[in-house]
């Protein structure tokens, strides 16, 4: 026989699993110096003092009554009831209806779209599960995991030899492979005698003369006198090691649930524990009675689901004598648990994914209701709860015991302990808004990977302000590899312009994964976010390189430090990037900025080459990016060598709308709103080269020809021609010849202006046409030759009187719109520079670049606030514009399309 080996092995091991789980549970939110926060819970509006309590009330489906008051709460704390004042349904899931939040900037980690999430932990029992008991249900739970919030964290506890455990984790894949491990560690004796029931072996155990007479009776009869003394011994020695057995499975569950209460009481959150088994025998009803007043002091509420066992196992010789009896004796244990815990006891008869819906949705939110206080709920009692709701059906789930209460009002505390409070929490704050990134750099320390770690904190700060900042970060294992916090005083971007703070800090990590968690307290306001960490360089063709780091800077020109932020404010974006190795000679860098990682360039521009030693070189830019609408973008850094490219890296960010803008002119009228609405320009237009060989060309100089006197005729046609040979000294001194008080002398006047501009005197020319003009009004080609040699001379206002007058005399005339729409640009004029150029376009419509700039100052309009006809006819005008010139095949097409996106989303 075997029995008596087998209640040896048991009695071996039997203090080994406690300590073990209680050393794994200690561990289970961070080391619990880490366990997460609660979610923020409302802040009653009330002058009573009162305790908070988290109560959940479910109909008979498991599905939450959402639309309960305080006078359907009826509360009583040792036996006297309590006045319920405020009730307030605290969801814990998004609505089905509601958007998705946007996610995170692609690299960044954030909070800002977290909400309250739940800690739920799932315990495995089992040493009371058959061997492959477990199975089935884990498909279950982990359809349950899968579909829990990502605020959510959840931690596995095994109880038994080397049951796996896991700290409270966002990681689903960790958990469900935890759980995966854990298949029962129950078995029965193969080499059993004798048909004994469980609940026959306890009575052996505890007595029962009667039930130990009818078995002797059943499993001795027909035997000789001496047989049957044998056979007694056996069905004793049997039985009472069932019993044995059966009480020690039942003592290691109690114990290692008592260990996993005492750690989850040193978290101050609301926590939902699933405990998986197939029920326990318990000789100590005093403990599990316990236990209840464990889980209510650790504000931990129990869902127990207990597999059947179906009335036959596998791994038992005999089929059990009393099959129901048995599965009493093992559900008593367990439901008497749930009954001290006022927890739920759910069967399963097959997979459990019903049950694990239920749960699921009895964890979709709870009730947090405040009621009136009394000076003995803080005298450090246990003070019973009970809690009812006067609806049919209702489910009411609360804890049963009221420890220590303390007033829904929190004592104060300092910023740095709630920056402290923050990082041992588990769950992630949001009263203060919180977005990091890092950054990979090659460091002093070879086999080391340097961080940069940068964390945008707030949103609207114009001033600087204290904040208390603190960090944790923790490789793939859990442990704790480098941790800072200080008070310190933050920056905006910059001062007076509302913006985050801005928190910089490094670390020197080996290559690997890892966990930053990171937390920050302002004023009344905790914010705290997880961000992953791949701490690892690239690679490229020999060369080893940074990462590519984005941000808006302040200052132009070449940066040798990184500038980091995802939200660009200022026009400009700043590229950094560093590489390193021996092979730096013939490298060229371009940065391109586009709408996605494989979408055309909309800007891009060549990146010099900055040595700093003979193994690294930094490549740093400022692009200007006033032109590009409010929007995503990604910044490409392409690497090359030789001319053909080895390495792209991309780094997102965002152009942020302008912090003010001018108020819409719809509606206004004639009430111009765009004094100050300047546009970009076409520099050439701005400064027109003169063309001699137009100038002296016969159709340019024939209706001068017409005017010039006889008596002078000789003198200009000299001047024509020297002029035309590049001799400027000759046709000068030809051309004054030619200029007589008593005759007409507009035409040598007009062209020795020509030869002034010619020879590069743009202010004697400007001169000259000006006197030109006092009788050669008439003529349009004195007006367009003046306006150029004033815009080459940067005299803007008399370029503009000049072109507006011949704007007006010839309205049709293509030479003087456009270099006049361009000064209405200029001048800040912004509405009147676009209808300006639409009259360019209408008689003009080979000129590509007109296109362009109409489409982009149709944007810029609007993009200020404001509208140059209507909306809708500037949206229709500037699609007609960019069809054109994408017909012409203009280089920049897809930053047009920007545009006109742009355009188009407009509300």
């Amino acid at each position: 026989m075997t029995i008596g080996k087998n209640r040896g092995d048991r009695r071996d091991r039997k203090e080994e699993p406690f300590w073990f789980l209680l050393c794994v549970l200690c561990a289970l939110p961070g080391f619990f110096l880490f366990a997460q926060q609660p979610p923020p819970k409302p802040s009653f509006q009330s002058s009573v003092e009162v305790t908070s309590l988290d109560v959940t009330v479910v109909d008979d489906k498991g599905k939450p009554l959402v639309n309960l008051t305080p006078a359907d709460f009826v509360v009583k704390i040792d036996g006297n009831t309590r006045r319920v004042v405020t009730a307030e349904w605290v969801s814990l899931v998004a609505a089905a209806d509601s958007p998705v939040p946007p996610a995170p900037p692609d690299g960044y980690s954030t909070n800002e779209s977290s909400t309250g999430g739940r800690l739920i932990v799932i315990a495995v029992d089992q040493p009371n599960i058959r061997f492959g008991g477990a199975m089935a249900i884990a498909k279950a739970a982990n359809a349950f995991i899968d579909r829990l919030n990502p605020s959510d964290r959840v931690a596995v506890a095994g109880i038994g030899i080397g049951g796996p455990a896991t700290v409270f984790t966002a990681d689903r894949e960790k958990v469900k492979q935890a759980i995966g491990r854990m298949v029962g560690q129950k078995t029965l004796s193969m080499n059993s005698q004798h048909g004994i029931a469980l609940v026959e072996a306890l009575a052996f155990e505890n007595g029962d003369q009667s039930t130990v007479n009818s078995v002797f009776a059943r499993e001795c009869a027909g035997l000789r006198p001496m047989d049957a003394e044998v056979c007694r011994t056996e069905v004793d020695v049997e039985a009472r090691s069932m019993a044995r057995n059966a009480s020690h499975e039942g003592d290691e569950t109690i114990q290692g649930l008592s260990a996993l209460f005492t750690g989850l009481r040193a978290i101050d959150a609301p926590k939902t524990l699933i405990l998986i088994t197939e029920g326990f025998v318990s000789t100590q009803p005093q403990g599990i009675i316990e236990l209840g007043a464990m889980a209510a002091a650790a504000r931990t509420s129990l869902y127990a689901l207990r597999l059947d066992n179906q009335f036959f196992d596998i791994t038992s010789a005999r089929a059990p004598v009393i099959a129901v009896g048995d599965r009493q004796a093992q559900s008593e244990g367990l439901e008497m648990l749930a009954g001290a815990a006022r927890g739920a006891l759910f069967n399963v008869t097959a997979s459990g994914q019903v049950l694990f819906d239920r749960i699921a949705s009895e964890l979709s939110g709870y009730y947090l209701l405040g009621v009136e206080s009394d000076g003995r709920d803080k005298d450090g009692k246990a003070h019973p709860i009970r809690v009812e709701v006067a609806r049919k059906g209702a489910v009411v789930r609360s804890r049963r015991q009221l420890v220590n209460a303390a007033s829904d009002r929190p004592a104060a505390r300092t910023p740095r302990a709630a920056a402290v409070a923050a990082l041992r929490s588990p769950l992630l704050t949001t009263a203060l808004p919180v977005r990091v990134a890092s950054f990979a750099l090659q460091g002093p320390e070879k086999d080391k990977v340097q961080l940069l770690i940068h964390a945008d904190v707030g949103t609207d700060y114009p001033a600087s302000k204290v904040v208390s900042v603190g960090y944790v970060i923790t490789d793939r294992d859990g442990k704790v590899v480098d941790n800072k916090s200080a008070d310190m005083r933050l920056l905006p971007v910059l001062n007076g312009v509302p913006s985050p703070l801005q928190f910089t800090a490094g670390a020197s990590l080996a290559p690997g994964d890892y966990t930053l968690k990171l937390a920050a307290a302002e004023g009344d306001r905790v914010g705290s976010v997880e961000h992953v960490i791949h701490a690892a360089l690239p690679a490229a063709s020999g060369l080893t390189l940074s990462e590519l780091m984005v941000g808006g800077p302040l200052e132009v020109g070449d940066l040798l430090t990184p500038t980091i932020g995802y939200q660009i404010n200022f026009g400009a974006v700043h590229g950094y990037l560093e590489a390193y190795g021996a092979r730096t000679d013939g490298m060229t860098m371009e940065y391109e900025i586009a709408t996605d990682a494989d979408a055309p360039a909309l800007l891009n521009t060549d990146v010099p080459v900055h040595p700093i030693n003979e193994s690294r070189v930094i490549f740093t830019k400022v692009m200007p990016i006033h032109a590009l609408p409010p929007g995503k973008y990604v910044l490409r850094a392409i690497l090359s060598s030789d001319g053909a490219s080895i390495k792209t890296l991309t780094r997102g960010f965002e152009i942020a709308p302008p912090k003010v803008l001018l108020t819409s002119a719809e509606g206004l009228g004639n009430v111009s709103v765009d004094a100050e609405l300047f546009l970009p320009i076409d520099d050439a237009t701005m400064n027109p080269a003169f063309q001699r060989d137009a100038a002296v060309d016969e159709p340019t100089l024939a209706p001068f020809r017409e005017r010039v006197a006889p008596s002078v005729k000789t003198a200009f046609d000299q001047g024509v021609v020297f002029l035309a040979a590049g001799d400027y000294v000759k046709a000068e001194q030809s051309f004054k010849k030619a200029i007589d008080p008593d005759v007409d002398s507009t035409s040598p006047l007009t062209l020795l202006a020509a030869t002034f501009a010619a020879a590069g005197k743009d202010h004697e020319a400007a001169s000259a046409w000006q006197t030109a003009l006092v009788d050669g009004t008439e003529f349009p080609q004195i007006y367009q030759w003046l306006s150029g040699a004033l815009l080459r001379t940067h005299d803007l206002g008399s370029a503009r009187a000049i072109l507006e007058e011949a704007s007006d005399k010839w309205p049709e005339d293509a030479r003087f719109t456009k270099p006049l729409a361009m000064l209405y640009g200029t001048f800040g004029r912004g509405r009147e520079a676009v209808r300006t150029l639409e009259r360019y376009l209408d008689d003009r419509q080979d000129d590509r670049d007109a296109y362009f700039y109409a489409v982009q100052w149709i944007y810029t309009v609007h993009s200020g606030g404001a509208l140059v006809h209507s909306r809708a006819e500037d949206r229709t005008r500037a699609h007609e514009y960019a069809d054109a010139y994408a017909k012409a095949r203009g280089p920049q097409a897809a930053l047009v399309k920007q545009w006109v996106d742009y355009l188009d989303q407009e509300k």
